[in-house]
């Protein structure tokens, strides 16, 4: 049990990073441990950690310092608060913990459970009266009534809306932030900074006043330390924020702007959620009574719940559908199915379009965006601008990402663990190609074996010759030694030779003009310039020489 007494802010639940991983996690931590003591048990906590660091979808590299306190944060933030596991007085899948491991729909649990999410609660006790907010209904309502925000003004204005009868106020200072941006003479960057400064400020006015700026794990008192941390925080929490509500799938990303919308497919889902879920958290007598609404199935209802509108919704797609001739389940089945033609379709209709390179100004534009991390989330994005830049080049059989797209053909999630993040094949090769924001030694301990076995599993899989563009902000010197070293020699699991041709972002939009300017319609061309890196590769003096080679062969690439 916590307290939130002391906290000026919402909370957000930065582990796990993504709502995605808890679903294995959880059923990791059941399976070995259900029936257990969790509560100040923490050789269990540690066990567990090591259980889940052995786990094929782990994807940390190194042994935290208190490997106990990361098992136990991994399941006691978000998996606890949603509901999804009981801890007390042993481990238990909760109903809906269930659910989420078996069912079709994910996102419809987790938009259950977050609409649950309130506080205070059990879970999260306030002395002092100060909160009473859902903060995902506030969110889902400050999207719709803003007409979409950017995650600066979710982590700046949205976290600290700890009641919902302060939602007017947020609303006003995003409207200012917004007006006031269009007459600040510096920076974007030094405006968002001063910003935040007057919010903490503001925020944490006692604090300041009375000199009491020591943060936790921290004999540091300094004021210029103080407001970086509840800067970083606010970031933080915002971030947390934007990526779980995401999982959901009725918020999607404006296009241009990469403020967080309204999913135009989901905008009854909302309406429905605006309009019959209150405000006031729910009060409760017992932890009981808590305990049974947070872990059933059916104690909250959506717009999916509904069978009336979802044979509306039905009808609307273009299947006329009566009342009572489907069950819930299968009329949701049928919604998926014609969804996901919808999806195919807009996908295709983005390709070609793609294809004219009407594109190419925003592609290139998105990349500066990504560089300077000014993108909601940034190797999300980097993976959907390559994606998008490798078929506006054209002249594949294929390009296929990996990562997840909503029904707006918008980034969703990263590619999974097992593949590369795109995918390409041309008439006599094929083409993976892998990104990451990583950098350092980082770069190397996430990249270096993963890269070569997805060259290794997809030349195996499509039985051509093949080829992996990595790309990065900046190719490590670790990396860069490593695909050096490991293109010159056979590995049998790789499928011999790797050909791996590290680029940076600047490297790849130089690329891309080559292309554009020289009107590219041959992929011969494109496999004769790999090949070309790679043949030197094999006789150059060191990895340094390579990359200057590789660095001059670009802006002649597709002459």
């Amino acid at each position: 049990m916590a307290s939130i007494s002391k906290s000026k802010l919402l909370l957000g639940f930065t582990s796990p990073r993504t709502v995605e991983k808890i679903v294995p996690e959880i059923k990791l931590l059941t399976d070995k441990f259900s029936g257990q003591k969790w509560e100040r048990n923490p050789e269990l906590h540690k066990e567990f950690f090591f259980e889940l660091s052995e786990s094929d979808f782990y994807e940390g590299t190194k042994t935290p310092n208190d490997p106990g306190f990361a098992g136990r944060d991994r399941i006691t933030r978000a998996p606890k608060a949603y509901g999804f596991i009981d801890l007390n007085p042993t481990v238990k899948l909760t109903e809906i913990g269930h659910e989420l491991i078996t069912t079709k729909r994910p996102h419809e649990v987790y938009l259950k459970q977050m609409l649950k999410f309130q506080l205070p609660s059990y879970y999260h006790k306030d002395k002092t009266n100060r909160f009473n907010v859902k903060p995902y209904l506030e969110l889902i309502r400050l999207i719709d009534t803003m007409k979409g925000i950017s995650k600066t003004e979710l982590s700046l204005f949205f976290t600290q809306l700890i009641h919902h009868n302060k939602f007017d106020i947020i609303v006003q200072k995003i409207k200012d932030f917004r007006s006031n941006a269009k007459l600040f003479k510096g920076s974007r960057k030094t405006y968002v900074d001063e910003c935040f400064n007057k919010e903490v400020f503001e925020i944490f006015s006692d604090e300041i006043k009375s000199n009491n700026l020591k943060r936790r794990q921290s004999d540091n008192e300094s004021l210029k330390e103080f407001l970086k941390t509840k800067k970083s925080t606010m970031r933080d929490y915002g971030d947390a924020f934007m990526r779980h509500i995401r999982a959901t799938q009725i918020i999607s990303f404006e296009k241009r702007t990469l403020r967080l919308i309204i999913s135009s497919s989901k905008v009854k889902d909302v309406d429905f959620i605006l309009n019959n879920i209150d405000k006031d958290i729910n009060e409760f007598k017992t932890e009981k009574d808590f305990k049974d609404y947070l872990f059933s199935s059916t104690s909250l209802q959506l717009f999916t719940d509904n069978e009336n509108k979802l044979v509306e919704k039905l009808n609307e797609l273009g299947e006329q559908t009566q009342i009572g001739e489907y069950s819930i389940n299968i009329l949701k089945d049928k919604i998926d199915i014609l969804e996901k033609q919808i999806f195919e379709t807009n996908i295709e209709n983005t390709k070609q379009e793609l294809k004219t390179y009407k594109e190419f100004d925003d592609i290139i534009n998105i990349f500066v965006q990504i560089k300077n991390r000014d993108v909601p989330d940034a190797p999300l994005f980097l993976e959907w601008n390559v994606w998008r830049a490798l078929v506006m080049i054209n002249y594949s059989k294929r390009v296929d990402g990996n990562f997840i797209m909503d029904l707006e053909g918008v980034p969703l999630n990263t590619a999974g663990g097992g593949k590369p993040d795109i995918e390409a094949e041309y008439n006599n090769f094929g083409l993976i190609t892998e990104v990451t924001m990583s950098g350092g030694n980082t770069q190397f301990n996430m990249e270096g074996e993963s890269v070569p076995r997805h060259f290794g599993d997809f030349k195996k899989l499509i039985g051509k010759e093949t080829y992996c563009l990595f790309i990065a902000p900046k190719i490590s010197e670790g990396a860069l030694a490593h695909y050096f070293n490991l293109n010159r020699f056979n590995t049998k699991s790789y499928g011999g030779q790797t050909k791996i041709v590290p680029l940076t972002i600047d490297q790849f939009v130089e690329f891309l003009y080559t292309a554009k300017n020289n009107n590219f319609n041959d992929s011969l061309k494109l496999q004769t310039w790999m090949e070309n890196i790679c043949k030197y590769n094999q006789t150059c003096e060191d990895e340094e020489e390579w990359s200057l080679f590789i660095n001059n062969s670009i802006e002649k690439w597709a002459a």
